[in-house]
């Protein structure tokens, strides 16, 4: 197959997508529940682990709240979010980054309107001393049976603050929660002193991340937000197609529904599952 002309390779890959991989499409239900409101509501734990370390981590929970629950809410820091008491040594966490001010608060809760387009902006926190590289986590989780913002995707990407170049994989959520215990592996925790300091704002974060819902879609390769899922995007996919052991943009799924560092028909049914959403 890696002899094949990239337009045939195209014209193959559309053919098996739409044909063989249409009726197993990925299609979350939209969910309507009177007890919260729109459907467009919803609420996500996200956890911070550490190897060797779990049962003693600070967690975020991001909630889109409407009106009727929460009247006067507002983007930012404000009095709908509510902060974590501060961490003890030892401890990993997630923490939300407070755009107006530029300071690193601990959230329990960040709550945005049920509108709001906002992205997420995640640091990941350890918090003490390790001896050997460590591998470290998010675990995400619905808070409550079907408040879960409806049908809109859900999409983590870690990033760099340090290195712009960097590559780290995007994650579908959804996927992560229903195929792997909602786990999205990090990048890996380098032996070393982290910290140092007992408050929130005296800890350098070891990462970033990015938390998206409604604005992105997984199979939105190219990211030229445009919201739009289509034959350029697919061109990424079928060029990279058949690559094994990789960082590939196009590694958007695999067996466990997150990137395997393979791209092949775990990546191709993904993609079908997106191709022609408008976000």
């Amino acid at each position: 197959m890696k002899n094949w002309s990239a337009s045939l390779l195209v014209s193959t890959l559309f053919t098996s997508a739409f044909c063989v991989y249409a009726p197993t499409m990925v299609a979350f239900p939209i969910i309507l529940n009177s007890a919260f409101g729109g459907i467009n509501e919803g609420c996500l734990e996200a956890r911070n682990y550490v190897e060797d370390a779990e049962g003693n981590n600070n967690y975020i929970q991001t909630q889109h709240a409407s009106e009727s629950i929460a009247p006067g809410i507002s983007e930012g820091k404000d009095k709908w979010d509510r902060f974590g008491p501060g961490y003890m040594p030892n401890n990993s966490g997630s923490y939300s980054e407070v755009n107006d001010v530029g300071t690193l608060w601990e959230f329990w809760t960040d709550s945005r309107p049920e509108n709001s387009n906002t992205s997420f902006n995640i640091k990941l926190i350890y918090n003490g001393k390790i001896n050997e590289t460590k591998q470290n986590w998010l675990k995400f989780n619905f808070r409550y049976i079907d408040y879960r913002f409806g049908n809109r995707p859900i999409i983590f990407q870690q990033t760099s603050s340090t290195d712009p170049n960097a590559f780290y994989p995007v994650y579908d959520v959804r996927r992560a929660i229903a195929q792997n215990e909602g786990k999205v592996p990090l990048e890996d925790l380098a032996a070393g002193t982290y910290g140092p300091g007992t408050m929130t704002i005296d800890v350098t974060p070891y990462g970033d991340g990015s938390l998206t819902i409604g604005t992105r879609l997984l199979a939105d390769i190219k990211n030229e937000e445009d919201g739009l899922v289509n034959l350029d995007d697919f061109a990424v996919l079928a060029n990279e197609w058949g690559k094994s052991d990789v960082n590939s943009i196009a590694d958007i799924s695999g067996p466990n529904g997150i990137p395997d560092k393979n791209v092949d028909f775990y990546d191709l049914d993904a993609f079908a599952a997106d191709y022609l959403k408008d976000i």
